[in-house]
């Protein structure tokens, strides 16, 4: 659930939104003071529903603490195929670039923030900003990026090179995401990872 914020945090939480953004949104301040208008500060708990399935997306958003699950229910059985840590952008991009029903749930893995801007928005700003069209193109370019990384992961590494690239790439945020998701995500059995994980640490 939605959680009131003060603006004090508010303000925190927008200039490291702006602090993640510059590389590739290096905007002025003038054109940020535009810009931060369309930011929503999102508070959620751990296990609320960020997104459920068959509703449309309406918000393109930026972690900026905690960190988030993607999943698909597949004959009434939870299968996690994404996770969002911080600093990672976080969006059912399909929904939310053609405006249909998400087909998927996004689920708050602990406390999360998350600075979210509208779909009208940020319509709004590619129309009258041309430099913020970068900012939705880098998103997608992104996912796509991470799709094709992990189905061709899929196909050519085995479950225990597949876990070690993602403790190599998120060994932190890992200790947080419970077994059975991160065993769903590789595609194996919760006692299949049970295994690989005890003979990484022999």
């Amino acid at each position: 659930m939605d959680q009131a914020i003060s603006e004090e945090a508010i303000k925190y939480h927008l200039n490291t939104a702006r602090e993640l953004l510059f590389d590739y949104l290096p905007l002025t301040d003038e054109q940020w003071e535009v810009f931060k208008g369309g930011f929503k500060i999102r508070n959620y708990h751990k296990g609320d529903f960020i997104l459920n399935e068959g509703e449309t997306e309406q918000f393109l958003s930026i972690v900026l603490a905690g960190s988030t699950r993607h999943y698909v229910m597949v004959k009434g059985e939870e299968k996690s195929f994404d996770f969002s840590f911080q600093h990672e952008f976080n969006c059912s991009y399909s929904s939310f670039i053609q405006q249909e029903p998400s087909r998927f749930f996004i689920q708050a893995l602990e406390d999360c923030v998350l600075a979210s801007i509208h779909y009208d928005f940020l319509q709004q700003l590619y129309q009258h900003y041309p430099e913020s069209n970068k900012f939705g193109r880098t998103a997608v370019e992104q996912y796509y990026i991470w799709r094709e990384q992990r189905e061709i992961s899929l196909l050519t590494s085995s479950a225990s090179e597949r876990y070690e690239k993602l403790m190599q790439k998120y060994p932190v945020y890992l200790e947080q995401v419970p077994l059975k998701y991160l065993a769903s995500y590789l595609n194996i059995k919760p006692e299949s990872l049970s295994r690989i994980r005890k003979k990484l640490m022999e």
